[in-house]
């Protein structure tokens, strides 16, 4: 029998959409073990479409397309049981010869957002660090396979904005640009690893302020200014963070004329990782759709960057960023 649910999570007798969860039905393959449920929408209700662990087959997955269905969705309950098969998958997906460059990228991004948006669900799990680890090496490993590679992953970077999105848009420009700077690939680790987590903060940050459609009260912007540190202290207190991540996360606020925040730091005293990831930062909010502006176009952006923000950025990084877009990113 077919269940039916309403949809989203029940509260007070209501329901909240945001209690499922999509994903590309084309990234399964036929015969994998799913440890999760899968629905799929059905106008406002959720149809259980197949249980855990009960095998889907080749005929089904092209009967299901065939119908125009084009997303699985699974319950809040299993977000970590996604993410988890997603970062399992991801590996074995990227390393097979026989898939198109472009679907890798497609299942490097969608695994990537199924697991920062549990990471931000869950800012103080224990495997926070882990999986971030684990996600930024298969992201750097992709990233230097080639030109070709990171422009397709670039053509991917959505124009909406959702804080886990963006901050995955970061991690790709940030190691990008430091492949670019020709770093270690242990910098490109611990870079991609502080790019990745440098908003996690925000996830402290009381809902009502991080989604306020208006200016923030000098209060309320005292409070938003605190998230680099409550980032470290999330993650410190997990354990020893190494100082590139840390200087990424910490100084991808601070700007080379001083008028930064969380210290005020200035010129040299910004170290490079933060200000490759301030850089992306600023980049990948340009280019994203927000409250206050549409996405600008790569050129628009990085205009807007040279003519208004050049004080604060880090001009040879500038430059370095315009080469990268130019030669290998997307069309402007």
């Amino acid at each position: 029998m077919i269940e039916s649910q309403p949809t989203g999570s029940r509260v007070g007798g209501t329901h909240r959409s945001e209690a499922f969860t999509h994903f590309d039905a084309a990234r399964l393959r036929a015969d994998e073990d799913i440890p999760f449920d899968l629905y799929v929408r059905d106008g406002s209700s959720y149809r259980l479409f197949r249980r855990a662990h009960h095998l889907l087959t080749s005929d089904e997955l092209r009967s299901f397309r065939a119908k125009g269905l084009c997303e699985f969705y699974v319950d809040a309950r299993s977000k970590g049981a996604l993410a988890g098969y997603f970062g399992q998958a991801l590996a074995v997906r990227l390393e097979n010869p026989r898939l198109a460059l472009d679907e890798k990228a497609g299942f490097l991004m969608e695994a990537s957002r199924l697991i920062m948006d549990d990471l931000f669900a869950h800012p103080e799990s224990p495997e926070t660090l882990g999986t971030v680890r684990t996600l930024v090496e298969q992201t750097v490993g992709f990233i230097s396979s080639g030109r070709q590679a990171f422009r397709s992953i670039s053509r991917l970077c959505s124009h909406d904005y959702y804080t886990y999105t963006h901050t995955l848009h970061v991690a790709i420009y940030s190691v990008a640009l430091g492949k670019q700077l020709n770093l270690s690939p242990n910098f490109l680790q611990r870079l991609g690893e502080g790019a990745l987590l440098h908003d996690l903060g925000k996830a402290l940050v009381p809902p009502e302020i991080l989604t306020k459609p208006g200016p923030l009260s000098p209060e309320e912007w005292q409070v938003m200014k605190q998230h680099p540190q409550l980032a470290i202290d999330l993650l410190t207190a997990q354990g020893p963070l190494d100082e590139i991540t840390r200087s990424a996360i910490i100084g991808h606020h601070e700007r080379i004329d001083g008028r930064g925040y969380p210290f005020g730091l200035a010129r040299d005293e910004v170290a490079l990782p933060g200000r490759i990831v301030a850089l992306a930062d600023i980049y990948d909010a340009l280019t994203t759709n927000r409250s206050y502006h549409a996405a600008a176009r790569s050129f628009e952006a990085l205009n807007v960057i040279k003519d208004q923000l050049l004080g604060g950025v880090d001009a040879d990084l500038f430059r370095e960023l315009v080469i990268l877009l130019a030669n290998n990113g997307p069309e402007w």
